[in-house]
């Protein structure tokens, strides 16, 4: 089964585990441990606790800061700017042959994250790709209700339509979700968009998603 390439399609890109490979997985763990330290202070909890906390907001509720404002009623930007501290943080590697794989994606190309649009920003310009981007599309643009929420996509879709790259009544097909979470994969295909599991965790599979592969660098298979 082939994905095409045309120049009418739209690619939207998770950037956590997706953008960057499971071999740079350091990457998330820094951020990880900076969650788990402001759960700790949230909760005022030990840290081990707090790392469980952490992965069973993120399994309930889409996203541990959905969690956090449900059960603590916190502030997105303070927990943001809490977990963003760059000196805490690592950065995906330069990145040529990624940039070299979205240039041949002939149609437009955006980032689409639950993170503060801030955090795929710098990891996206620290791999030379971040110009390569429409534009990032963060969890601050979604009014904080990221995937998957259906708002969220539907705060995607108005995006494209605003950018003129897409409207209402269009074939949904044209756009192609990229994303290592399979949750956030599922409200995806029901509006009709093309899946692409990337870096899947498990051998599990649901009928929402069209195509899987380990590594994003492996789309280049998918396109023929």
């Amino acid at each position: 089964m082939i994905l095409s390439n045309d120049t009418d399609r739209i690619w939207l890109f998770d950037y956590d585990l997706t953008l960057y490979a499971e071999s740079e997985r350091a990457v998330l763990n820094s951020l990880d441990r900076r969650i788990a330290l402001y759960v700790q202070q949230v909760a005022n909890i030990d840290y081990d606790h707090a790392q469980e906390i952490r992965k069973r907001y993120w399994k309930e509720y889409g996203t541990t800061l959905a969690g956090l404002r449900a059960v603590y009623g916190v502030t997105p930007n303070d927990f943001f700017d809490f977990i963003h501290q760059p000196e805490t943080l690592v950065y995906p590697n330069f990145a040529p042959q990624k940039r070299a794989l979205l240039e041949i994606l002939k149609g437009p190309k955006y980032i689409f994250t639950n993170g503060r649009s801030d955090w795929s920003r710098k990891g996206s310009s620290k791999m030379g790709i971040l110009d390569c981007f429409e534009r990032i599309v963060g969890l601050e643009d979604m009014n904080w209700d990221g995937k998957p929420q259906v708002s969220a996509y539907e705060t995607m879709e108005k995006v494209l339509e605003y950018d003129g790259s897409w409207k209402k009544g269009d074939d949904p097909s044209r756009i192609v979700l990229l994303d290592d979470a399979l949750h956030n994969l599922r409200p995806a295909h029901d509006r009709g968009w093309k899946t692409v599991w990337v870096n899947p965790i498990s051998e599990e599979n649901g009928s929402f998603t069209d195509f899987r592969i380990p590594d994003l660098m492996d789309l280049l298979k998918l396109l023929g």
